[in-house]
């Protein structure tokens, strides 16, 4: 069986106790190497996930005999692993685990519930942003070519009110959210790996 377990938004004390006991049961684990690290004393083989991830479903191909977890930060089935390997194995032999994702953590820790929130990303695509920020209530997963600067710059353009909540390392000790309107989140000279959320001024 080939597992694809959720972690949670960062720290390990974020993952599911389903999806820890088969981490453990496991004898092969794939993950990104950050991953990899916050599963300790694991006993079976670690294999660090290639950015290629045609490597990836070989490998899995070739050994689906053994029992794999591959492991993804916060939820696989949202912008994650999980889209592309359910595409690519036998739904008989695969077995996914929801994690916490770090949208569902942010949006718990700013206190706003997630009803009709829209959820996008902006990995490898330019966005639509007169759709996206059209909706009042929205969380983007970013990456290093479109992020928080870029999204305040749209929302200027449009000359929008609207609140932007920035979620770097969460769950992390080095966890920062900061909350502002775009002129706010443009200030801030740099931002790590994060999680955006945009809400319509009250």
């Amino acid at each position: 069986m080939i597992n694809i377990i959720g972690l949670g938004p960062g720290e390990f004390d974020y993952i599911t106790k389903l999806g820890e006991k088969l981490i453990y049961s496991s004898n092969v684990l794939i993950g990104g190497k950050r991953n990899l690290e916050s599963v300790k004393d694991f006993k079976g083989e670690k294999i660090v996930l290639s950015t290629n991830l045609e490597e990836v479903l070989e490998y899995i191909k070739k050994n689906v005999h053994k029992s794999i977890s591959v492991i993804a930060s916060g939820d696989p089935s949202i912008y994650g692993i999980g889209k592309y390997l359910s595409n690519n194995i036998d739904h008989k032999s695969l077995n996914i685990v929801s994690g916490i994702s770090s949208l569902q953590y942010i949006f718990s820790k700013i206190f706003v519930d997630m009803n009709d929130v829209y959820i996008t990303s902006s990995h490898g695509k330019i966005p639509d942003f007169d759709y996206i920020l059209s909706h009042k209530k929205v969380c983007m997963v970013t990456d290093n070519k479109i992020g928080p600067r870029e999204i305040c710059k749209e929302i200027q353009k449009r000359n929008l009110n609207k609140v932007i909540v920035v979620g770097e390392n969460l769950s992390y000790d080095n966890e920062r959210i900061t909350i502002g309107k775009a002129e706010d989140i443009l200030a801030v000279e740099k931002f790590e790996m994060n999680v955006v959320v945009i809400l319509d001024e009250k």
